[in-house]
Order: structure tokens, then sequence, then C-alpha cells
């Protein structure tokens, strides 16, 4: 995992996102997060984490890309914003906000889809091995999910 952040690249203000290719931006979002010091076990975590969320809901979609997009969706708001503030002195000396601009790459499509797979694939071995324990914990801790114990309604 810590590879796949050090080949991410060099990272890009989010203003300047717009009519890049959707692979080169899904780089750049991996760039901000190793600029940001996100620990590639937080990576794991999070896919251990979703897929385990996706597994336990019996409502929940069962495709595979809709688990890539979840990943990609959590990674993406650790580290996704260009944040500036423009401060100035006032007459007695105090700095003053004068300005700012808050910008966001849009999250979707697929810069999520390349990026969750590229986070994905690295931990499908840890999923395999640890999602049943973590799922048993899950259920000894906090108890059955609420949708697997409510009673089913009748269809009209």
């Amino acid at each position: 995992m810590a590879l796949l952040l050090e080949e991410a690249g060099p990272t890009e203000i989010a203003t300047r996102l717009r009519g890049m290719p959707p692979r080169r931006r899904a780089r750049i979002a991996l760039a901000r997060l190793r600029v940001a010091g996100i620990k590639p076990e937080r990576f794991v975590a999070i896919v251990l984490a979703i897929t385990a969320l996706i597994e336990e809901d019996p409502d929940s979609h069962r495709t595979k890309e809709f688990r890539t997009v979840q990943i990609a969706k959590a990674l993406h708001r650790l580290a996704s914003g260009y944040h500036r503030v423009w401060e100035l002195p006032d007459e007695r000396g105090r700095l003053r906000k004068v300005s700012e601009l808050h910008a966001f790459p849009r999250s979707s499509g697929q810069v999520l889809r390349i990026m969750g797979r590229a986070v994905e694939e690295p931990c499908e071995w840890v999923v395999e091995k640890h999602l049943p324990g973590v799922l048993a914990l899950k259920k000894k801790r906090f108890g059955q999910h609420p949708r697997c114990t409510a009673p089913v309604s009748p269809s009209r």
C-alpha cells in the first residue's frame, strides 16, 4: 500500500483538475492522501470496514463496483479539498479575514472506480482472512444488524 502511495506522483490543487483524464485525477487523489500523512493501515481498515458493512446489511448492494466506489468515497473524503484564507491587517494591526476559498474535487465517476480498485486489490487477502473475525467481533460487541432481527413486513 505504501508503494501505491509513493507511485501516485505529484499533487495538484482541486481547482486545476478540470479536464484531466480520470486516471491522472485518481493518482492525484492518492498523492493528496500521501501528503496528508494518511497511513496505509487506515486504507486497509477502510476496506475491511466497508466490506463488513456491506456483508452484514441484508439490503445492501452486493456488486463489487458498489463496494469499490464506497471505499474510494471514504478515502477521497480524508484529503480532498483545497482551502485558502487571505488575511490582511486592519488599522489596529490585527489580522482580519478578507477572503476564503474552499474547492473540492468532484467525487464521482471513473475517478472513484480507478481509485477504489487501486486500493481494494492489494487488500483482498486481508478481507478474505479477517472479515469473519471482524463480523463476529461486531456481533459480539453490538449485536445482530437491526435489519436482520426486524420482522419482515408483508409485501403489498
